[in-house]
C-alpha cells in the first residue's frame, strides 16, 4: 500500500508542481495541445467530444517514448496492462479469458479495419512503426464493434500515403543482440490522383535468458514487418476515395520464462529443457477502405478486410533436460469481413446506419507427448477422499506409501495427436446517433442486432507413452488388498487416456443478441462538459470440448450491463486538458470454467458466474510552452467474482486473474533547439496470477500454490539531438533496474521475470 500511494503522490506532485514552475517562467511561450480525432466510434469525433474512456497514443507520443510495439503502447495507459505471451486486459479483464469458460475473446485489435487474430494479438507483438495513432477504447463496444468487444477495442491507424514524396528510417542497437531497422517512403504516383506508401521493420534481440543443456538463448525474438498502401482518390469522380493495403508479418519467439526455485533468479536467468521450444506466427492482412462523400450531408463507407494467419510452437513436453517427450501444435486462421455504413453529419444530428458481415474458418492440427503429474491427473487426490466421494479412503501415510510406487512415471508422458475445426459466421446491422439538443444538451445512443452462427468439430488420440512404467501388480509386498488397489490404479489411468480418445461429430449452434446504447450530454462550458452512458456489453456462446471425455458440450452467451460518467474540460487557454471517467460494470450469465473431477482436462463452461467491475481513470495533458509536454494518469479496476463455484470450491469474492486494480503512468517531454529528452514512467499494482490455484493439487502452504505477480514502477528515459533531417538518440528501458515477477506458473514454480537495464542507441532519418 505505501509504494501505491507513495508512486501516486509523486505523480501528482511532479506533473502539478513541475507545471507550474515551468508555466510560471515561459507564459509568453504557451501552446494549446493538438486536437485528437477519434476515429474507432464509426464516425469521426475529437476526444474531447468523445464520452467513451478512450485513450489515444499518437505517433509523436511513439517517437518521442520509443514504443517498439503494441504491448509497449498499453503499458503508458491507465486500466490497461499485459505483457506479450500473456496477453492485455482493459479494466480488470483479460482480453481472452477472465474465468476459464468461453472460446471467444474479450477485446478486438484492429489494424486499418481489419482484426487482427487471436494468437497474432497475444504471441506477435504488432509493430506501431509507421502508425499514425493507436485508439485504446476502455469498456464494453459492442453496440459498434459487436462480438469480442465486452472489455473494449484497441484501434490503430497506420500511416496514409501522401501526394508529397518523403521518407524515414530508423536503425537500433542495444544490449543482448538488440537490433532494429525501419524505414518508410512513399509519395504520389499519378498527379494528385494516386500515391502509395511502403514501410518496413525487422527487429531482432537475443534475449537474457540462457538454456544450459542447448547452450543457447531461450527467450530470444525475431519479428519483421512490410506494409504497402496505395491511396486512389480519381479526378473524375468527385469525393471518392480507396485506400488498398497489403501487410505481411512474421515472427518467432523463444520462452519467456526460467526454472522455478533458483537462488537469485535475477542473477541467474536459466532453463534446461532439451528440445527446442519457441513460438511463431505468419500473417497476411488485406484491407480495402472506401469513403465517398454523396452529398455535403452523406457519405458511404466500406471496409473489406481478409486476413490468412498461422500458428505453431515446439514445446518441450517435460520442460526437462531429459529426452521425453516434444508436442506440435499448428493452427490456421482465416477471416473475411466486409462493413458497410452510411454517415450523415447535420446541424443538430450526426449518424450512422450501417451492415457488417465476418466468416471465421479455424483449423488447429498437435501432435507429440506432453509430461503430466499426478496430482494434476487427480491420483492422489483418488486415494485419500472418502468413499462417498468416489475415493479410497486411504490415510495419510498409506497415500504416500501407494504415490511412491507410481515415482517413476511421474510426470505421465501423454501421447497425443488431434486436431479441430471452427467455423464462425457473424451477421450485423446496426445504428448509432448524436443529436444536439441545444448549447447545453444532447443525447445519444445506439444499436446493434448481431447474430453468430458456429460449427465445431475435434478428434484426438492419446495413449500412455511411458505406460511401461507403472508399477506391476505381481511384483508387489504382500500387503493384503494392495495387489488389487494397483491394478485397479493402473486401469483409471489407462481408462483416462482411453476416455480422451474419439472423435466428436460436428456440432453445430447459432446465437444473436440486441446491444443497446443509451446516453445524454451536459456541456458546462465551451472547455467543460459531462456525459452519462448504458451500454450493454456481449460475448457469444460456443460449443468445447472435454478433453478428458472428448466430447463437445454448448454454452449460452453473456451480458453485461455497464454504466459510465464521463467528465471532459480544456484549461488555461487550450494549454492543459483534464479527463476523466467513473464506471461500474454488472456482469452476468459468465461462460465460467467448471471442474468436473480431478482430472484437471475434464471440465467444461457454464453459464454460472456473476461478477463486477467498478473503477475511474483520470488523466492530464498540459503543454504550458513550446518546448515542454507532460502527461499523466491513474486508473483503478477493482474486480470481483460475485458467484463462480468451480466444484465444490466457492471462489466468490476473488478478483480476476492477472488484474492489478491500480495503474498510473507519467511522462514529460523537452525539446530545444534541436536537444530532446524524455523520462516517463508506469505502475502496476501487485496480482493473482491464477483464479483456480486448488486445481494445481499442491498442499495450500507449497509456494508454487498460488503465486502472485509483483507490483511495478517502471522508469524509462530518452534523450537525444537532431539537426537537419538526422538524430541520435540514446534510450534506456527500466532506468531503475526494477526487479519484479512479471508472471509466475501454478504448479511448475517457472517465472517469467522483469527485464533488466536495457540501453540502446537509435538513429533516424527523414526527407
Amino acid at each position: 500500500m505505501i509504494v501505491k500511494y507513495g508512486f501516486l503522490a509523486s505523480v501528482i506532485k511532479g506533473v502539478l508542481f513541475g507545471s507550474v514552475l515551468v508555466g510560471a517562467h515561459a507564459v509568453a511561450d504557451e501552446q494549446e495541445i493538438e486536437r485528437i480525432i477519434v476515429t474507432g466510434q464509426k464516425i469521426d469525433r475529437e476526444l474531447q467530444e468523445t464520452p467513451t474512456s478512450v485513450a489515444v497514443v499518437t505517433r509523436a507520443q511513439i517517437e518521442e517514448q520509443k514504443l517498439v510495439d503494441m504491448y509497449d503502447v498499453l503499458q503508458q495507459i491507465p486500466n490497461v496492462s499485459g505483457n506479450l505471451g500473456d496477453g492485455f486486459n482493459i479494466r480488470g479483464i483479460d482480453a481472452f479469458n477472465v474465468s476459464g469458460g468461453g472460446n471467444s475473446f474479450l477485446t478486438s485489435v484492429y489494424v486499418d479495419g481489419a482484426a487482427l487474430p487471436y494468437r497474432m494479438i497475444r504471441q506477435g507483438a504488432f509493430s506501431v512503426w509507421d502508425v499514425e495513432q493507436v485508439e485504446v477504447l476502455r469498456g464494453p463496444q459492442s453496440t459498434l464493434q459487436g462480438r469480442n468487444a465486452l472489455a473494449g477495442a484497441i484501434v490503430m491507424r497506420t500511416a496514409q500515403p501522401e501526394y508529397e514524396w518523403g521518407g524515414k528510417a530508423r536503425l537500433t542497437i542495444g544490449e543482448d543482440g538488440d537490433q532494429q531497422l525501419a524505414a518508410a517512403v512513399g509519395g504520389e504516383l499519378v498527379e494528385d490522383q494516386v500515391a502509395f506508401r511502403l514501410s518496413g521493420e525487422k527487429r531482432e534481440a537475443d534475449g537474457e535468458n540462457y538454456n544450459i543443456t542447448r547452450k543457447e538463448d531461450s527467450n530470444f525474438s525475431e519479428d519483421q514487418t512490410y506494409r504497402l498502401k496505395l491511396l486512389i482518390e480519381p479526378k473524375a469522380l468527385e469525393g471518392f476515395s480507396a485506400v488498398l493495403s497489403y501487410t505481411y508479418n512474421d515472427s518467432e519467439i523463444g520462452v519467456p520464462w526460467i526454472n522455478g526455485g533458483l537462488e537469485n533468479p535475477f542473477d541467474n536467468r536459466i532453463v534446461d529443457f532439451n528440445d527446442a521450444t519457441f513460438e511463431f506466427t505468419e500473417n497476411d492482412i488485406w484491407n480495402l477502405e472506401i469513403d465517398y462523400e454523396l452529398s455535403p450531408d452523406w457519405s458511404l463507407v466500406a471496409i473489406t478486410t481478409y486476413t490468412d494467419s498461422d500458428y505453431g510452437y515446439a514445446w518441450d513436453g517435460d520442460a526437462g533436460p531429459d529426452p521425453v517427450s516434444t508436442i506440435f501444435d499448428n493452427r490456421t486462421d482465416k477471416t473475411l469481413s466486409q462493413e458497410v455504413r452510411f454517415i450523415y453529419e447535420g446541424e443538430q444530428l450526426s449518424a450512422a446506419i450501417g451492415g457488417y458481415y465476418s466468416n471465421l474458418d479455424v483449423e488447429d492440427n498437435y501432435y507429440g507427448g506432453r509430461g503430466m503429474y499426478l496430482r494434476e491427473l487427480g491420483l492422489e487426490q483418488i486415494l485419500s477422499a472418502p468413499p462417498a466421494q468416489g475415493g479410497f479412503g486411504l490415510d495419510p501415510a498409506t497415500t504416500a506409501m501407494v504415490m511412491s510406487l507410481y515415482a517413476p512415471i511421474d510426470p505421465v508422458i501423454l501421447g497425443s495427436t488431434g486436431g479441430l475445426t471452427q467455423d464462425i459466421e457473424s451477421m450485423a446491422i446496426y445504428t448509432d446517433f448524436n443529436y444536439e439538443i441545444n448549447d447545453s444538451w444532447a443525447v445519444y445512443g445506439g444499436l446493434r442486432y448481431d447474430r453468430e452462427e458456429q460449427a465445431n468439430s475435434s478428434a484426438s488420440i492419446v495413449t500412455i507413452e511411458n505406460a511401461n512404467l507403472l508399477p506391476d501388480p505381481n511384483a508387489l509386498p504382500p500387503v493384503p488388498g494392495l495387489s488389487q488397489l494397483i491394478t485397479g490404479l493402473n486401469g483409471f489411468l489407462m481408462q483416462q487416456a482411453s476416455n480422451a480418445t474419439g472423435i466428436a461429430p460436428e456440432t453445430k449452434t447459432d446465437f444473436d443478441a440486441w446491444l443497446p446504447k443509451l446516453g445524454v450530454s451536459y456541456f458546462i462550458t465551451d472547455d467543460m462538459s459531462t456525459h452519462f452512458t448504458y451500454q450493454r456489453g456481449y460475448r457469444s456462446g460456443g460449443v468445447g470440448t472435454n478433453l478428458a471425455q472428448n466430447s463437445t458440450f454448448t454454452y449460452d452467451s453473456e451480458f453485461t450491463d455497464n454504466y459510465e460518467l464521463t467528465y471532459r474540460s480544456v484549461w488555461l487557454d487550450g494549454e492543459l486538458v483534464v479527463n476523466a471517467n467513473a464506471f461500474y460494470l454488472d456482469w452476468s450469465d459468465m461462460q465460467v470454467e467448471v471442474q468436473l473431477s480431478n482430472n484437471s482436462f475434464d471440465k467444461e463452461t457454464r453459464n454460472a458466474g456473476k461478477a463486477e467491475v467498478k473503477g475511474f481513470e483520470l488523466e492530464m495533458f498540459y503543454n504550458p510552452t513550446d518546448n515542454w509536454s507532460f502527461t499523466a494518469g491513474v486508473g483503478q479496476a477493482k474486480s470481483e467474482f460475485k458467484e463462480f463455484k468451480d466444484g465444490d470450491v466457492d471462489l466468490s469474492g476473488k478478483a480476476f486473474a492477472r488484474a492489478p486494480e491500480w495503474t498510473a503512468n507519467v511522462a514529460a517531454t523537452y525539446r530545444n533547439e534541436g536537444w530532446f529528452g524524455n523520462v516517463n514512467a508506469n505502475y502496476a499494482s501487485s496480482a493473482y496470477e491464477t483464479l483456480t490455484p486448488h486445481r494445481s493439487g499442491l498442499p495450500m502452504d507449497d509456494p508454487r500454490y498460488n503465486p502472485k505477480n509483483d507490483a511495478r514502477t517502471v522508469v524509462n528515459m530518452r534523450l537525444g539531438y537532431e539537426w537537419d533531417n538526422f538524430g541520435i538518440f540514446a534510450n534506456v528501458e527500466n532506468l531503475l533496474d526494477e526487479e519484479y515477477i512479471v508472471s509466475a506458473d501454478r504448479g511448475t514454480g517457472n517465472q517469467e521475470l522483469s527485464p533488466s537495464r536495457h540501453v540502446s542507441v537509435s538513429l533516424t532519418a527523414k526527407f
